[in-house]
């Protein structure tokens, strides 16, 4: 296993100020190393490392192929009431919807994207899978200033380098498990999938107004992390053999709190889903609704076209803590996509999408009106729609399952990369080995091991990182910046991986885009709880 190369030093000033307030929280993980290289040097370190402003992130964005064209967008980031089926739930949203304005735009397109924060605390907003410049990241404090509450500003200004199904969503907090999010479609002018029309499907769990938030949910699970944001880790909440919270941690059945805690005791204290793919337990919390484009079941928003059309779906799993089992009654899926990169096309009843994963399908639609489902994999729960053609009749009531559900299951790692999209095979300069671990009896999660602290690059160099996840729960994997690809699924790739537990997972991508990114875990109540680490670009 290689490291950082003789008198490399892995974090400068900034980094060690970040790292030290996570230190805070996660040293109980024994192992994590996550300061292990901090110690002297931070100077020098500085001048080797390359910052999100430096002149090497400007170049490698005036590198990118561009089309000419500028796609401008106005998000405003404030308080709203969303109607959810006839529960009125009181949220945070771009727009005033439950889910926030799709946005397109073709490959190689400058987006300028103003953003408005007129919410009661700081916000940034990241562009998922993206190939982004580095500055424009929307990492804070990394890689921006964090916008400020109240009526802050900021432009995201950046190309559009790749074609694909992507999604955008705060980055700060739990914010992201409220309304702050969306999809974002880069088209390809080049598109020989075949499709004569596609619809995007954004798939939520939704638990913000309905008796409790994302942050008391959070305070259920820890305590000490009831404020929201990794910083604020310090004491862990007690939790049973299985890692859940146990009933005397949380309040539930006690009666005590407000109804606010005693709402969020309730979700968390309802056990864990538990599923054979993804190798056990499945997530702790059970949201008490599920959400297509932001609508629950009883009241979709149908997809509608002539039957024979031949449709792709873009679906985004925008859930928090979710993975969602996708199928179309009646109908067989052709997995042609995920992540924004093709694949050679898969047959599938249904689809498994963890959390910030896409998987693009296409369907040749029958005439009638079919059924739409997204189950929560692992537990009771479902979203749903219904996709009608022009010559049906209204669908009245949507079932909760369909049949093609328990039907041909393709995972990820029965997919395999189009040529067009493979890595050259090359060995590898860099090859790291990290542990995805969960401290034990409590509810605190982390990136461990001699090399977390020290994932280092130069461009140009292929890197490999091998996950070895010693927890007892499957973790969706996500770098910034970056798509790599997956060796044991024959290259496949993607931006975010499913690693499920006892088990241990390559990822090889090409260092080919300056600066400083987060690697951390999509489970955003894992995230919030210390399962992230940093890769840093040096000269």
């Amino acid at each position: 296993m290689s490291g950082p190369l003789p008198g490399e030093q892995p974090f400068g000033r900034r980094e060690v100020l970040r790292l030290g307030a996570l230190a805070a929280g996660t040293a109980g993980l024994g192992g994590l190393g996550l300061l292990a290289a901090c110690s002297g040097g931070t100077h020098q370190a500085a001048r080797r490392f390359i910052l999100p402003t430096d002149p090497e992130v400007r170049r490698a964005e005036a590198a990118r192929h561009r089309s000419g064209r500028t796609a401008s967008f106005a998000l405003t980031a404030g308080a709203a009431t969303v109607d959810l089926g006839g529960r009125r739930a009181h949220t945070w949203t771009y727009g005033g919807e439950a889910v926030a304005p799709e946005l397109r735009v073709g490959k190689g397109d400058r987006v300028r994207a103003a953003v408005t924060n007129r919410l009661t605390e700081q916000t940034t907003l990241h562009w998922h899978g993206i190939r982004i410049r580095n500055d424009m990241d929307g990492n804070a404090p990394v890689t921006q200033a964090a916008i400020a509450a109240g009526d802050g500003r900021f432009t995201y200004d950046f190309t559009v380098p790749d074609p694909g199904t992507y999604w955008y969503h705060s980055h700060s907090g739990l914010q992201a498990d409220r309304g702050l999010f969306g999809a974002l479609v880069v088209e390809d002018p080049d598109d020989r999938s075949g499709a004569d029309a596609d619809a995007v499907l954004v798939l939520d769990d939704w638990l913000d107004g309905l008796g409790t938030t994302p942050d008391a949910v959070l305070a259920a699970l820890n305590p000490a992390l009831g404020g929201g944001g990794t910083a604020g880790m310090g004491g862990m909440a007690g939790m049973d053999h299985s890692g859940s919270p146990s009933a005397s941690t949380t309040g539930a059945g006690t009666g005590g709190g407000t109804p606010e805690q005693r709402t969020a005791a309730r979700l968390v204290g309802q056990g864990e889903g538990r599923s054979k793919v993804l190798g056990g337990m499945t997530q702790h919390i059970a949201y008490p609704l599920h959400l297509i484009n932001g609508r629950p079941p009883n009241d979709p928003r149908p997809i509608r076209c002539k039957p024979g059309t031949r449709l792709r779906l873009r679906i985004v799993n925008a859930g928090a803590e979710t993975p969602y089992r996708f199928a179309v009654a009646g109908h067989e899926l052709t997995v042609v996509a995920v992540d924004g990169y093709d694949t050679q096309p898969q047959k599938a009843d249904a689809v498994l999408l963890g959390m910030a994963q896409r998987v693009d399908v296409l369907v040749t639609v029958r005439s009638g009106a079919w059924p739409v489902v997204a189950r929560a994999e692992g537990r009771p729960g479902h979203a749903a729609t219904v996709l009608r053609t022009t010559d049906a009749a209204p669908q009245r009531k949507l079932p909760a399952d369909v049949p093609e559900l328990d039907g041909r299951l393709v995972l990820e790692s029965a997919l395999r990369p189009a040529a067009s999209v493979r890595l050259d095979k090359r060995a590898p300069d860099r090859s790291y080995e990290v542990e995805l671990l969960r401290a034990e009896g409590r509810y605190q999660w982390g990136i461990a091991g001699r090399d977390a602290g020290g994932l280092v690059m130069k461009t140009g160099e292929r890197v490999r990182i091998t996950m070895r996840n010693t927890s007892g729960m499957w973790h969706p994997m996500h770098t910034h910046g970056h798509t790599f690809a997956v060796p044991a699924y024959g290259g496949l790739r993607r931006d975010t991986v499913n690693v499920l537990p006892g088990t241990s997972l390559a990822v090889e991508f090409d260092a080919d885009n300056p600066g400083e990114w987060m690697f951390h875990c999509h489970n955003a109540y894992h995230f919030e709880a210390g399962m992230a680490a940093d890769l840093h670009y040096i000269r």
